[in-house]
């Protein structure tokens, strides 16, 4: 069977399921279609990792579908408040995590939690979501997460983390979770516009029910489409991380090839390390562009060794660049949590830049353009 002829199954398998058959505005079904292209001839998976990366699609298709029918019941909600966002991004592996992570102590914010994205529909409420199945769901899940992930990523079931859920139901998310390279590609690429549109139509809804209005999205791979996300949300405001790419690409490299999922044959992980290290310096290099015709005062920068040595400090400048108020509330929430998550606190992530044909010098060089214009400091 054709990649077309599966997507075309997908969305047949997602109506019946649910009864329902409007997915809702936006250009999903392009990027659906080069999603499943790629999946075929790039991904090599095993049957059953195939089958369950085939069942998160069809998911994400299937709250579409929901979305749509909530709306039909529930028109006004289009008109949710949005305040700002504020969005924490940049290259990934500077701190994006523990930063956003922070940030959704306070509660002035409203944070995008991965276990509502997952399952739009019904929006929660902020009386019974403690209770919620999703979240209890989510929770247990955690406790099961493998000690080598959680050495390399903060886990907390009630922070805003990426949208990689909202983004997938447009079938225009980075996908990173999958060796599809052809789609990393053509999504590197894409406009981005209709698919932003369709990420608030859904924000719209989850904040429905759930106050404060004043958002927190945190997504590294923004930076590809800063002027898409803009068109959605006007006010949106931007802190971004950085941090000497050296340490950033072989990390990362070395997260996402973890969490792919099994493949019929052994992995190239120099060609990991090689597409890992080009999309992120496109990224970088879309970045820089964006900012340069959208202007800097939406932004704020935020370097590594600042957030790791002075947590709290790195905090209260931000707050300060964006006018809010820091409370003593807020502050105490923090040293609870900094106490908790002091680096090392949950594992060391152990792993060799050669293994995936990194180098260090190399890797600067190729970087020496982003090094230099954000004075990104030189680690050891």
């Amino acid at each position: 069977m054709t990649s077309a002829l599966q997507a075309d199954e997908l969305l047949h398998e997602a109506v019946a399921a649910t009864g329902l058959e409007d997915f809702g505005p936006g250009d999903f079904q392009d990027g659906l279609a080069v999603l499943m292209e790629s999946l075929y001839a790039d991904a090599d998976l095993t049957p059953a990792a195939l089958d369950g990366v085939l069942s998160v699609f069809r998911r994400r298709l299937e709250n579409r579908l929901r979305v749509e029918e909530w709306y039909l019941s529930n028109p006004a909600a289009t008109l949710s408040p949005i305040e700002g966002p504020v969005d924490i991004m940049g290259l990934p592996r500077t701190g994006t995590t523990a930063l956003a992570n922070m940030m959704s102590l306070d509660t002035q914010f409203r944070a995008l939690r991965g276990w509502e994205q997952s399952q739009p529909c019904p929006p929660p409420e902020i009386d019974t979501e403690k209770s919620d199945p999703r979240r209890l769901a989510a929770m247990a899940a955690e406790k099961n997460v493998a000690a080598n992930l959680k050495a390399m990523h903060l886990y907390e079931v009630d922070a805003t983390t990426e949208d990689s859920e909202l983004l997938g139901m447009a079938f225009h998310g980075q996908q990173f979770t999958l060796p599809v390279y052809r789609y990393h590609q053509w999504w590197r690429d894409s406009d981005c516009t209709e698919t932003f549109a369709y990420h608030r139509r859904v924000v719209a809804l989850l904040g429905s029910n759930r106050p404060p209005n004043r958002w927190l999205f945190k997504a590294p791979h923004h930076k590809f489409h800063l002027e898409a996300i803009i068109a959605a949300y006007p006010d949106i405001r931007f802190v971004m991380t950085h941090r000497d790419p050296a340490k950033v690409v072989p990390s990362y490299t070395s997260m996402v090839s973890t969490i792919f999922p099994e493949s019929c044959q052994e992995r190239d992980y120099a060609k990991i390390g090689q597409e890992v290290s080009d999309h992120l310096r496109i990224g970088m290099q879309n970045c820089i562009a964006a900012r340069e015709r959208i202007g800097e005062e939406r932004f704020i920068d935020v370097h590594h060794r600042e957030l790791v040595l002075n947590p709290m400090a790195t905090l209260e400048r931000i707050y300060s660049q964006l006018d809010l108020e820091f409370t003593k509330e807020f502050h105490d929430e923090l040293a609870r949590w900094q106490a908790l998550n002091a680096p090392g606190a949950h594992g060391v992530h152990s792993y060799t830049p050669n293994r995936f044909g990194l180098d260090a010098e190399q890797l600067r060089d190729d970087y020496r353009f982003y090094i230099d214009h954000f004075d990104v400091e030189i680690e050891n």
